[in-house]
């Protein structure tokens, strides 16, 4: 009985289909970071955590429009509330990646750093797209 309400709970809050698709749409995404941060990082020199930050603001625009249009299906027109709403979402991740990149940096390999603050973003990106900006 438990179980069965436990996973009818997941199934209200995980939409497969939308976690598919926001998955793919963060692999682009993820590219898209990794590119950005390695061309700022490694051949332009600037510092980790700066690079981070730039790499993650190019990588919100391109996550906007992809999950706005295909993941979440939401074709309204642009609102500037919705905006707000997914900078947000996106600019709680990014004090998150910042703050990560900040505390493990001077421990660990800057792109093992990205890999491990990747797992912590993911979970509030998904819920906060689903639940506070597509919804």
């Amino acid at each position: 009985m438990i179980i069965k309400k436990l996973i009818g709970f997941i199934d209200r809050i995980i939409d497969l289909k939308k976690f598919t698709k926001f998955g793919i749409t963060g692999l682009i995404n993820t590219g898209v970071d990794w590119a950005v941060f390695a061309v700022l990082y490694e051949i332009i020199g600037i510092e980790a955590r700066f690079a981070q930050v730039i790499a993650h603001a190019v990588a919100i625009v391109n996550s906007y429009i992809i999950n706005k249009n295909w993941t979440f299906k939401n074709n309204k027109s642009y609102k500037k509330s919705e905006m707000l709403k997914f900078l947000i979402v996106q600019g709680t991740s990014l004090l998150v990646g910042y703050a990560g990149m900040s505390a493990l940096g001077g421990y660990l390999n800057p792109y093992l750093c990205k890999v491990i603050i990747a797992f912590v973003t993911i979970i509030i990106n998904y819920f906060g797209n689903k639940i506070f900006v597509f919804k």
